[in-house]
């Protein structure tokens, strides 16, 4: 099951790699006017309208059981689980209060660099997550409570760093740090699985996808908020947040192993 997870996140990985870049420069060297950006949102949100169309037409419905039946179905929440739901509020806010509109005007309006910048730092972050699979395939299944410890404590690094106002080569170095998020990824799905019945797996783990857009909700007006008081201060509660979260499957950890 990590294997699976690990190739559902370089498989677009490997696709934002390159196409990154190239949109980079396409749009903060060639077509780099107000003029050209409106007409990239709206291609792009005609490519986005398409693929769900697709999907709607070509994608398989749900057989009827997994679909949960309100009578008869029942589910204990756990210790375990109701660390998993800390955690995905925690996460889900600490991505929320740092997305990526605040990179933006930090490269743009702060460092006063262009859009390709920008996307050679996603460039840095695909790269990082691209190697961070592989790593996460090495380690020990028993330490998968530190080893997403970990992970979330090179995002914090990453936050720390975003905080202090870094010039551009920290800006790369901090990001290639984010990435390594992807080491604890095919962990913290593979742990998710193991407490959800099988044959309920994709009607809750869609119920968690909705647990986090409810979470993220007001987090684009919070954010928002921060960074115009500064422009990095989105990244100071983002750190707090990831720290929170890197804490509590620590101390997860070591109840386990005592």
């Amino acid at each position: 099951m990590e294997e699976i997870y690990a190739w559902h996140i370089r498989l677009p990985e490997l696709s934002q790699l390159a196409s990154f870049l190239i949109l980079g420069y396409l749009f903060g060297y060639v077509l780099n006017t107000p003029s050209h950006y409106r007409l990239g949102f709206i291609a792009f949100g005609l490519a986005s309208l398409l693929t769900t169309l697709y999907l709607v037409k070509f994608l398989p419905r749900l057989d009827a059981e997994e679909r949960i039946s309100v009578e008869g179905f029942k589910f204990r929440v756990d210790r375990e689980f109701k660390l998993i739901l800390l955690v995905e509020a925690l996460i889900t806010l600490a991505w929320s209060l740092a997305p990526e509109i605040v990179l933006l005007n930090y490269i743009v309006n702060v460092l006063g660099l262009t859009l390709f910048e920008a996307m050679l730092v996603e460039a840095f972050i695909s790269l990082g997550a691209i190697l961070a699979t592989y790593i996460s395939k090495m380690l020990d299944r028993h330490h998968r409570f530190k080893a997403m410890a970990i992970g979330y404590s090179l995002v914090s690094l990453w936050a720390l760093i975003m905080s202090q106002g870094a010039p551009f080569p920290l800006v790369l170095a901090a990001h290639f740090c984010k990435a390594w998020r992807g080491t604890r990824l095919p962990i913290y799905r593979s742990w998710i699985l193991s407490k959800i019945p099988r044959e309920k797996a994709s009607s809750l783990l869609s119920a968690l996808s909705s647990y986090r857009k409810l979470i993220a909700l007001a987090s684009p007006a919070i954010a928002g908020s921060l960074a115009e008081l500064n422009p990095t201060l989105p990244y100071y509660a983002s750190l707090a947040l990831f720290i929170a979260a890197t804490l509590a499957l620590l101390a997860h950890a070591y109840r386990e192993h005592t």
